[in-house]
């Protein structure tokens, strides 16, 4: 005759290492996710504080003002302090005039995790933000293009 207590907790025992397997493989998952989006806001972060910094910069050189804006920016991302490298660049030539609408892309390279692979590879992280020239601004010669005419 066929006993049951005899068998009891048997597919427990065979199921445990998968779940030990999945709770590992979600967690790690899990991680990549969290630096994924972690990057996601500091780049965000770093592209606006960019763009913020070119349109207010006080001086009337578009190179000084892309240079204080790459520094903002790059400041911005590394406050995230996040493994990899970041960069700020600008999107086209940007403009120091009144009206002109200027873009910052700030990216960043985080490792990605590397299961079924040996070699480890990475992802990029990019965002962009734009700002507009105060036609308003003092220091900056000519008409203001925008300016609802009076």
């Amino acid at each position: 005759m066929f006993d049951q207590r005899d068998e009891a907790g048997l597919v427990g025992a065979e199921v445990l290492p998968f779940v030990v397997l999945v709770f590992v493989v979600g967690t790690l998952m899990f991680a990549q996710a969290w630096t994924a989006l972690d990057a996601k806001l500091a780049v965000i972060a770093g592209a606006g504080e960019a763009a913020r910094a070119f349109v207010e910069h006080p001086g009337g050189r578009a190179s000084d003002a892309t240079g204080s804006a790459v520094t903002a920016g790059t400041a911005a991302i590394s406050g995230y302090r996040i493994d990899g490298t970041g960069a700020i660049a600008p999107v086209g030539m940007p403009r120091l005039a009144r009206c002109e609408r200027v873009t910052f892309e700030a990216s960043q390279e985080v490792p990605q995790l590397a299961l079924a692979r040996s070699r480890r590879s990475s992802m990029i992280i990019r965002a962009r933000a734009s700002e507009i020239v105060d036609p308003f601004r003092h220091g900056l010669g000519g008409r203001a293009p925008c300016q609802m005419p009076s």
